[in-house]
């Protein structure tokens, strides 16, 4: 297993623990049917996620490790209907994607969302994970998660 594959098992591990400390249920998400496979990519939504609350819905995570969200999303953008985004939405419309990085912009967190209010033809947008309104995640509890992956990953790339 490469750097990346570790990250990304980390990334789903902490994201996991960020939505079990909001008190959502969260069950891995499994299918009997093969992946999708999207150009190199299997696909396929690692989580499925419920609060049980009235206000709360029932959704689908998929969590992406990414060095650089910057770099995803562009390509995502360019890939228009044939993005992983988009087809995977088709797939799916209930999941949502969280994207995690090491390598935030200035300003930015280490867990990302992508916009939901995606207008098909324009850049795709990211958003904090605590600034999504429908999962209700406080400060405190991506600010640990944060640290936690800052502290892993310099374990990671020690040598």
């Amino acid at each position: 297993m490469d750097l990346f594959d570790t990250k990304t098992r980390v990334a789903k591990a902490l994201v996991e623990g960020i939505f079990r400390r909001a008190r959502y249920d969260i069950q891995p998400f499994r299918i009997y049917t093969p992946p999708m496979r999207i150009g190199r990519e299997d696909l396929s939504p690692d989580f499925a996620v419920s609060r049980g609350a009235p206000a709360g819905g029932d959704f689908l995570l998929e969590v992406k490790y990414r060095p650089s969200v910057d770099q995803f999303v562009t390509m995502e953008t360019q890939r228009g209907d044939r993005s992983t985004v988009a087809m995977a939405r088709r797939q799916w419309p209930t999941l949502r994607f969280i994207l995690v990085t090491d390598r935030p912009e200035p300003g930015r967190s280490c867990f990302q969302a992508i916009d939901d209010d995606h207008v098909a033809g324009e850049r795709i947008r990211t958003v904090d994970l605590v600034k999504v309104s429908e999962f209700a995640i406080f400060d405190n509890n991506i600010e640990d998660h944060e640290q936690l992956l800052r502290r892993i990953f310099a374990l990671l790339t020690e040598t």
